[in-house]
């Protein structure tokens, strides 16, 4: 009776080891395929794929893929540090054809950024940016329209780049400069239309948030 007693408490405390043993192992990471990705994906075709690159930042390295050539356009992203993958493959829909990807550390802390430009000439559009860390991502807020006089005569068009450790903006504006003049004569009230381009440069705070420094304009 006690032999039989003393099987069953072994038995128990097997299972419960197993049971601890599956519950400390690390999750296997979904496949991008896999219905238990998070976060939940678009459903794509796979054979369509627009844009293809990957790109790294220090020891991580970023595969993006692009699918589809119409609008909604779905962005793969797949981030690596070494051969382990960071994060679950993460999917977003985005607008405009993806047309470069750039790699930082802006703000120096040691996670990389991703940084996605599209063609998207709506107001505030083409920018699609994230904070990678061991095991996840932040998203990164676009910009938003410039403040100040740095929005003066803003509507859309941007183009993105980075240069050392700032994002750096570029739009074209019109703004009424100088009064026209007639037979060498001002003509009160009427102004001249100017085409420039304004250049505005943004840093990456610690808290993940882009802040926009100083512009300046560029005529042709």
């Amino acid at each position: 009776m006690l032999t039989s007693s003393f099987s069953r408490l072994l038995l128990v405390t097997g299972v419960a080891a197993a049971a601890l043993t599956a519950c400390d192992s690390t999750r296997q990471i979904a496949s991008e395929s896999s219905a238990d990705s998070v976060p939940a994906s678009p459903t794509v075709d796979e054979t369509d794929v627009s844009f293809n690159r990957e790109i790294t930042q220090g020891d991580y390295r970023f595969a993006v893929k692009t699918y589809g050539s119409q609008e909604p356009r779905v962005i793969s992203i797949r981030s690596y540090r070494g051969t382990a993958q960071t994060i679950d493959p993460l999917r977003l829909e985005v607008n405009g054809a993806v047309t470069n990807v750039a790699s930082g550390d802006l703000n120096g802390n040691g996670k990389p950024e991703l940084y996605i430009m599209t063609d998207n000439k709506r107001a505030n559009g083409g920018l699609y940016a994230f904070e990678f860390g061991e095991r996840g991502y932040t998203p990164i807020t676009a910009p938003g329209t410039p403040g100040g006089t740095a929005g003066s005569g803003y509507t859309g068009q941007d183009t993105y780049q980075i240069s050392g450790n700032k994002l750096v903006r570029t739009f074209p504006v019109t703004t009424a400069t100088a009064s026209a003049t007639t037979g060498g004569a001002t003509t009160a009230g009427s102004t001249t239309p100017t085409a420039s381009t304004r250049t505005v440069e943004y840093t990456l705070d610690n808290s993940g948030k882009l802040v926009m420094g100083q512009s300046m304009d560029a005529r042709p």
